[in-house]
């Protein structure tokens, strides 16, 4: 062991031990003990690893030879090793702590990077556009321009200058990763500054350009192989990180950037906002689950936005560029003010030549750019394309539409113009030295996708649309498409696309199907879809048929989160435990609990807290749920110091604990309440010694100035707790003022509050000058609540501009303000505007204008008009919409059927089945 660390000679000596702790268990157990026996136990759930005699020998060697460190690729059957001994010799794993020993026992650095890894050397990319590069307009034909035009640095190339500078410069001895996204418009330079950043690299560095199968699968395989010193170029960072794959994905991206040994690491993003914003939306209260948990906590706090035009103080150095370059100089001369980059990329141009296409060109823009923004990924089939057309023309074009006519059209299209490529253009890929083949697929201009979707963000789809997607989509877009449909109510829809995916055979197509149905109150079909996949060994599954069997069959749900706890989706462990606790099975949920706490899942430790302080065993309990509290933070923090003062702990004592986990907190930007910091305050609040000696500190002599300004702070907090919810006792309150009658002085404060922003204060302020008698300036203040998001001052808006200006001119703004609102998915006030029109015995046009809300994207109309239906007295009508939702027509949708196909032949033998296991 000479040439070994001490770490490396460590870990040998813990696995040594706990063999032998193991074999002598085994022994006393009656049991007999091999390695061939360990070999073929790690072959079987829950461990499945296939770990040869030899290599355990290498690591756990008998006799004197030397033992080998087992490499960064083999910790996983290192750990499954520990795992299993750690079984049979009763012992719990304290996973970390195996970790950190695997870790530290590697050799140096600089002989473990040395390696190649995935991808190609930056030096070897000297084609920007394979890294999808906008190209640039042809500067009119000059000649000797370079390939790109002259680079102007702008504020977000400091940025990601920094990252990058900052990773190369620390990868001498402190490994990290690094992951930059720049969010913008399409053509603002997203792609072009990434490609710059480039060059600060060292020539060494490699770069990794994950695409097939599919981005997200792409990026999982070469995450596993990822190698220091590489760059990750994930352009369009939504392709990867969405879809069935993309949690995963991003959940594996995080754990390598955390890595340190798979350090230094570069991840360079693009995205557009709206994509952007859906990645990283916080889930909300009713949201149907949380589809990008994984990519927001991954990409949080982690980008930077381009923004749409050149600054002032870009123009200068801009002009200077220009003076040698004709692209710049057009650009400055004939684009929009500031839009210098979309004039570069041909924005402009390709809008000209949409706007002034022929008919059959337009309908074919105009079908990619729907299918486009109904969730469907690029490239497009061109079968799609001209399966959609005959649905974007009168009856009288398309009957003009000759053979060769959309060929025709296609290849205009696709003709590049100034050097940039055409609205629509055939996918082509090239085999290195090969030629290039051309597909069946098109991709619309990025551009021109973004323009549709802003322009035709509220246009309906074509009804036949629809089908031409349920024939023709690819099937890697069907689940995204299903969601689509559904959002807009076209249940039926939905559920055929999500076949559609089954059968193509897409990944997560049944799950999803399962997980639809049951949100939709369809249990029975949702576990016929799901069943035999769990059966099969399917985790995502095994957690879904678990979920559906909760409410009527606890036991076998139990079960079922147990056997996906085993298959690795070690939440199981929590749910199960849940349930049997529920069950009054305390003894078997605190062995669930415990072995969600030792896995590591998120609320583990402070379950097993809870079971264990209902059973008084208080000591346990809060050593538990300080693991927690210092784990994941969140209301534990506040149980934990209630506990420990419970306990009998000083104040100091207390206190010394709290105040770390603030620091944490704010350390974290946190997001939600921050209860360190509520902890803390209370604490020092409801202890009087305690904010003397605090006091004492803060006017000791030689004391630092910042620690003074936080204990001074701190200190008036708590005083004000201590002395109770003084807004409840001030008679100087404006709503104090207003109960008191004193009206002026109550408008005056609340007036005050709404201007520094106070959005609850908006309607007071309005209400008020109601009550003062000024009825123009109470509507003026409830139109600013509403176009603030307040949909409960609907109502009176209704009842004075009716009286203002009459009903139909009324109901015109409300609608319009409800719709913008709606559009920035606030859609609250929809239905607030729909409960006045039918108050106002306009129930039909309520019905038509949810209808319309509905069949442009609004999640929530749909659901909005069944209520409706049943408030106008049409129970029947309403419970059809709720359970088989409407045809893109506007008509509710006949009864139909979620039976899987496979089970149609034999309905009665997949209900016996579904009842089996109800």
């Amino acid at each position: 062991m000479t040439t070994r660390s001490r770490e490396a000679r460590l870990l040998y000596e813990q696995l040594r031990a706990l063999e032998q702790q193991a074999r002598q268990a085994r022994r006393r157990a009656g049991g007999r003990y091999s390695r061939r026996e360990v070999i073929q136990a790690l072959a079987k759930p829950p461990y499945e690893r296939r770990v040869g005699d030899q290599r355990i020998s290498d690591w756990v060697p008998t006799g004197d030879k030397e033992p080998k460190v087992p490499s960064d690729r083999s910790s996983d059957d290192v750990l499954a090793l520990v795992r299993l001994w750690s079984s049979w010799a009763g012992e719990s794993v304290n996973e970390r702590h195996w970790r950190n020993l695997l870790e530290q026992a590697q050799p140096v650095r600089v002989l473990r990077t040395m390696s190649t890894g995935p991808g190609r050397p930056v030096r070897e990319f000297t084609d920007p556009f394979t890294l999808a590069v906008h190209e640039a307009i042809d500067g009119g034909g000059a000649s000797g321009l370079p390939l790109l035009p002259l680079y102007v640095e702008r504020q977000h190339d400091r940025w990601l200058a920094d990252v990058v500078n900052g990773l190369v410069t620390r990868s001498a001895g402190q490994p990290g990763g690094a992951l930059a996204v720049l969010v913008g418009e399409s053509s603002t330079g997203k792609t072009r500054a990434c490609w710059e950043a480039l060059s600060l690299l060292p020539p060494d560095w490699r770069l990794v350009l994950p695409l097939v199968p599919s981005p997200a699968e792409a990026l999982i395989a070469a995450l596993t192989e990822i190698t220091p010193r590489t760059v990750l170029w994930l352009d369009e960072i939504h392709r990867f990180l969405s879809g069935d794959r993309g949690e995963q994905a991003a959940a594996h991206l995080q754990e390598v950037l955390n890595d340190p040994r798979r350090g230094p690491l570069l991840v360079l993003g693009t995205t557009w906002p709206d994509l952007w914003a859906d990645l990283v939306k916080p889930r909300e209260d009713g949201d149907r689950g949380d589809p990008h948990a994984q990519a927001r906590a991954l990409l949080t706090r982690r980008y930077y936005r381009v923004p749409d035009t050149f600054e002032d103080t870009d123009v200068p150095e801009l002009r200077r560029l220009a003076a040698s370059d004709g692209r710049l100089r057009e650009a400055l001369e004939q684009g929009e003010p500031g839009r210098i980059t979309q004039y570069l990329a041909g924005g402009r141009a390709l809008i000209d030549r949409y706007e002034t296409a022929t008919a059959l060109q337009r309908a074919l823009i105009e079908s990619a750019m729907d299918v486009r923004r109904l969730g469907h990924d690029t490239p497009l089939p061109r079968i799609l394309l001209e399966a959609s057309i005959s649905h974007y023309l009168s009856a009288d074009q398309y009957d003009l539409v000759a053979d060769g006519d959309i060929e025709r059209a296609l290849a205009k299209l696709s003709e590049p113009a100034r050097g940039i490529r055409g609205p629509l253009t055939p996918v082509t890929f090239r085999e290195p030295g090969g030629p290039r083949v051309l597909t069946d697929d098109i991709r619309l201009a990025d551009y021109l996708d973004q323009h549709g979707r802003k322009k035709r963000r509220t246009k309906t789809p074509p009804t036949g649309l629809w089908d031409a997607l349920m024939d023709h989509a690819s099937r890697d877009s069907l689940i995204a498409l299903a969601e689509a449909a559904r959002d807009r109510g076209h249940l039926r829809i939905a559920t055929r696309l999500l076949a559609a995916g089954v059968e193509a055979g897409v990944p997560g197509a049944a799950v999803a199907a399962a997980q639809f149905l049951e949100e939709e109150e369809r249990p029975d079909e949702a576990l016929l879809w799901c069943l035999p996949l769990a059966e099969a060994g399917n985790v995502a599954a095994m957690n879904r048929v678990a979920g559906l069997m909760e409410a009527t069959r606890p036991d076998v749900a139990v079960a079922w989160h147990k056997k996906a706890a085993e298959a690795g989706e070690t939440h199981g462990w929590l749910y199960a435990g849940m349930l049997l606790r529920r069950a009054g099975g305390f003894e078997e949920a605190e062995i669930c609990f415990r072995r969600a706490a030792d896995t590591g899942v998120h609320g583990g430790h402070g379950e097993l807290a809870y079971l264990l302080q209902q059973a008084g065993r208080t000591e346990e309990a809060l050593v538990h749920l300080q693991q927690e509290a210092e784990a994941s933070g969140g209301y534990a923090v506040v149980e934990t110091a209630a506990l420990m003062r419970e306990r009998g702990d000083s104040g100091l004592t207390v206190l010394a604990w709290l105040l770390p986990r603030a620091a944490e907190e704010g350390s974290k930007d946190w997001v939600g309440i921050p209860w360190a910091e509520h902890a803390l305050i209370r604490h020092v609040a409801m202890d009087a010694l305690l904010r003397s000696r605090l006091c004492s500190l803060v006017d000791e002599e030689g004391q630092d100035d910042a620690v003074r300004r936080t204990l001074t702070a701190l200190l008036a907090l708590a005083e004000e707790l201590a002395k109770g919810d003084r807004q409840e006792k001030d008679t100087d309150t404006p709503e104090a003022l207003r109960q008191q009658g004193r009206l002026a002085e109550a408008l005056g404060q609340y007036q005050k509050e709404a201007d520094a922003g106070r959005r609850d204060a908006v309607a007071h302020v309005a209400a008020l000058h109601e009550q003062l008698g000024r009825p123009s300036e109470a509507l003026a203040w409830y139109r600013r609540a509403a176009e603030g998001g307040d949909p409960e001052v609907v109502p009176q808006i209704a009842r004075l501009m009716t009286a203002a200006v009459g009903p139909d001119e009324t109901f015109d703004w409300l609608k319009s303000s409800a719709d913008h609102r709606g559009e920035e998915g606030d859609p609250d006030q929809r239905a607030a505007v729909a409960e006045v029109l039918r108050i106002a015995g306009r129930t039909d046009e309520a019905l038509a204008w949810l209808r319309r809300a509905s069949q442009t994207g609004d999640p929530y109309a749909w659901r909005q008009y069944a209520e409706l239906l049943e408030a106008a007295g049409r129970p029947e009508d309403a419970q059809g919409m709720r359970r088989y939702g409407w045809e893109p027509c506007g008509e509710i949708s006949k009864p139909w059927s979620a039976v899987p196909e496979a089970c149609s032949a034999s309905v009665s033998g997949c209900s016996d089945v579904a009842q089996s296991q109800n």
